[in-house]
């Protein structure tokens, strides 16, 4: 497959290949036609389209590559070897580490040690071991990728984790902190932070238009990225799942417009008016 096949759900696209239609920073109006946004490219779009605009690409974070780790690791166990080499050596300091080193690069696959390796399988495990996350499991399509147009003359597109046997439900898997499992409050105000509820609204619109199917309720298995890791599955009521999709589709419509005129407004465009925060007046130094 080198590239993107027709709109609809589709099952094993190289993950390459599922970028290979990313609207980016350097698109105009004439060069997005035909290519696709995501519920990443929106949610930070959405928080400043100025900012947005002139932003690199995001670097890949320690946690980032951890949570892929287990991605493939539990969901596409096949795919190991073919993106990852776990490194028989402490260190590169020696000749014969940094030539395995180099050549490792150059094949194109990610390197772990063993002991993230080994993290990662027992993260992992702890997701089968939990009874309601390994029923979802059970069964079910993985990676499965989703792309629809849009009447802006783009398409949407998504990746869902996890799309369950016989139930009316899409499940994304999610590694955190641990401090996010600590109460209900502190992954509350992460579930918001993250913008998860507009990937549910996302991720259920996108899969019930190009599927043609209808699936109404959505879960996150989150597991935290350090031991004893820690699982909670967590179910958004619909009226999150709605907020969200209202929130993506504004999005798309705002973006739409920006690509349109050319023009990329930010939070900090003039001068901006900045109190302090309110319990500076109310604490005594």
């Amino acid at each position: 497959m080198s590239a993107w096949p027709d709109n609809g759900i589709h099952h094993g696209v190289p993950f390459a290949i599922y970028r290979s239609d990313d609207i980016t920073q350097s698109d105009t109006l004439d060069t997005a036609q035909g290519k696709a946004v995501s519920k990443s490219l929106i949610t930070d779009f959405i928080a400043d389209p100025g900012m947005w605009k002139a932003r690199k690409q995001k670097e890949k974070t320690r946690s980032m590559s951890f949570g892929s780790l287990v991605d493939t690791l539990l969901l596409e166990p096949d795919k190991f070897e073919s993106r990852y080499v776990v490194s028989p050596y402490a260190d590169f300091r020696k000749k014969e580490a940094r030539e395995w080193l180099a050549e490792m690069e150059s094949a194109g696959v990610e390197i772990v040690t063993e002991d993230t390796h080994a993290e990662a399988h027992d993260c992992c495990d702890a997701v089968r071991d939990h009874y309601i996350a390994a029923a979802l499991l059970y069964g079910a399509q993985t990676q499965v990728a989703f792309r629809h147009q849009t009447k802006f003359g783009i398409a949407s597109k998504g990746l869902i984790d996890i799309v369950p046997a016989a139930v009316d439900t899409l499940v994304d898997l999610k590694t955190c902190a641990p401090s996010v499992l600590e109460n209900k409050r502190a992954l509350q105000r992460h579930i918001l932070d993250y913008s998860y509820h507009i990937q549910a609204g996302c991720y259920l619109d996108g899969w019930n238009i190009a599927s043609r199917e209808e699936r109404t309720r959505f879960k996150f298995i989150f597991v935290t990225n350090k031991p004893p890791f820690t699982v909670a599955v967590i179910e958004l009521p619909f009226a999150a799942i709605l907020l969200g999709s209202q929130q993506y589709q504004s999005g798309i419509a705002r973006f739409a417009e920006c690509l349109e005129t050319d023009t990329w407004p930010s939070q900090w465009d003039g001068i901006v008016e900045l109190d302090l925060p309110d319990y500076a007046y109310t604490e005594t130094p």
